[in-house]
């Protein structure tokens, strides 16, 4: 078997293994650059989970190419960035997902680029990196939840207006996401996005949350009163 078909048998037996963070572990002996093609391909998985499993590796072997060679991945970035592009011809499905991942698991790449993921949900006149695709800016808000899990500083300082406005947005899964995103920021001390939240506790919207390695069905709702109830202070 050659090479390159040996590193995507390897990868496809992962994003399948049971325990799939060990197994993901276990691609470390495989170089970063190795791993792109074959998870690039897994994004457009039909299986969900699958599909989620290989952004979150795409997003791994990302932040490993920063650390190892900064410059490629910058990029590497760059045409992350170019997939989310009208120009590119492509809708870019599982792109932001894989942003969100890299940029919490890379200090260097979350400090260079957390303020274009936020400009992808910011609504500016003019132009804009705006994403005008619902389904496709879902990816950003999870994304954005992904990196105030793990660089919480970052959002606080730059992206509670983009969050504060979702709370309202018609998309049950951007007002959740959002929702979930602020409770990974701490219990809110500013009382206008305390006050929005509290109006959000009765939202039996659903939606379908990634997490822990699993999808679950949740509600709008019941990501309001975690961030209600987490702690610290927004």
């Amino acid at each position: 078997m050659r090479e390159r078909e040996q590193v995507r048998s390897r990868i496809e037996q992962a994003l399948d293994a049971a325990d799939f963070p060990e197994a993901l572990a276990a691609l470390g002996d495989l170089a970063p650059k190795k791993r792109l093609a074959p998870l690039f391909s897994a994004l457009l998985a039909s299986e969900p989970l699958r599909r989620w499993r290989a952004a979150v590796a795409l997003g791994a072997a990302v932040a490993e190419l920063a650390a190892d060679a900064p410059e490629s991945a910058r990029d590497l970035w760059r045409n992350l960035m170019w997939r989310l592009n009208e120009e590119s011809g492509t809708i870019g499905w599982g792109i932001p997902e894989v942003m969100g991942e890299a940029l919490a698991r890379s200090p260097l790449l979350a400090d260079a680029y957390h303020r274009i993921l936020f400009g992808y949900v910011r609504e500016l006149p003019g132009d804009s990196t705006f994403i005008d695709h619902e389904p496709l800016r879902r990816g950003v808000w999870w994304a954005i939840a992904r990196l105030a899990e793990a660089r919480p500083e970052l959002v606080r300082q730059e992206a509670l207006d983009v969050l504060y406005g979702a709370l309202t947005d018609p998309d049950p899964t951007a007002r959740g996401l959002a929702c979930l995103a602020l409770s990974r920021l701490g219990r809110p001390a500013n009382p206008d996005i305390a006050t929005r939240l509290t109006s959000l506790v009765g939202d039996l919207a659903e939606l379908t949350l990634f997490a822990d390695d699993r999808l679950r069905e949740t509600t709008v709702g019941a990501l309001a009163g975690a961030a209600l109830a987490s702690e610290g202070a927004v």
